[in-house]
């Protein structure tokens, strides 16, 4: 009879360190807090989208690349169509001219690539008349789209502080400073109605965090802010740059509609 060959020194080390990290992790298992699916951070929403794509519109060079514009501008339509009635003509108003430019740069994708050369298209065809912009068309849609976002920008920024104002004030504030200067009579009566829909801090930002109101605690709060602060600080140098295209080109159409 063969007697049983004794376990090499290397085999039972194997084993005990094995052993030992089996019950090691037996025990931080058992202290890891389980979380229900809904307090799971796994998804990219609406916000994310915009704040993402809007990161990569400005190219080498300074140069406006038109289709991630475009394309970032398409994501924030879904996020501020999703925000409820009180944004509903700002949405509108956004997809009404989003559609004036895309038309223009879907027929020319290489040659309206930024939003310079987009500009000298229309400019050097003498579709317009100096800053007297024809509407419909590609540049009048990008100088209300950064209207627009410059409204927005000041908007957001007024939801990072509990202690600012109520939105619905902000956006008046917002809405005097960056549109009224070019809405007529008829869209100074209509957008404040809109605006005044507006509702309070909490359940606008549950409406950008695509939360329920009830679930807007303390940490949630804390990301979407930290999300708007960074699309807010996307925006000021691209909105600088837009501007400053337009008046370069001389096509800063400052007139009321």
């Amino acid at each position: 009879m063969i007697a049983d060959r004794p376990q090499s020194t290397t085999s039972f080390r194997y084993n005990e360190l094995e052993n030992n990290i089996t019950l090691d992790f037996t025990k931080f298992a058992a202290h890891i807090p389980h979380s229900t699916s809904s307090k799971l951070d796994l998804r990219s929403s609406k916000l994310d989208d915009v704040v993402r794509c809007f990161a990569s519109v400005i190219q080498e060079g300074n140069k406006i690349d038109m289709s991630q514009l475009l394309k970032a501008c398409r994501a924030h339509l879904a996020l501020i169509q999703s925000g409820g009635s009180a944004l509903c003509l700002v949405a509108k108003d956004l997809q009404s001219n989003l559609q004036k430019v895309e038309i223009l740069h879907k027929k020319s994708p290489r040659e309206a690539k930024h939003l310079s050369s987009l500009l000298e298209i229309e400019r050097s065809s003498g579709l317009h008349d100096g800053n007297v912009l024809k509407d419909p068309s590609a540049a009048i849609g990008m100088l209300w789209i950064r209207r627009s976002l410059s409204f927005q920008s000041d908007l957001f920024d007024s939801l990072i502080s509990s202690q600012g104002q109520h939105p619905k004030d902000a956006a008046m504030d917002s809405y005097i400073k960056n549109l009224s200067p070019y809405h007529g009579w008829v869209l100074r009566t209509v957008f404040p109605a809109s605006l005044s829909q507006i509702p309070a801090r909490e359940t606008f930002l549950s409406k950008l965090g695509e939360v329920e109101i009830e679930d807007l605690d303390h940490d949630t709060e804390s990301k979407v802010e930290k999300k708007l602060r960074a699309l807010i600080s996307t925006w000021e140098p691209l909105l600088a740059l837009w501007k400053d295209e337009f008046e370069i080109m001389g096509m800063e159409d400052t007139r009321r509609v």
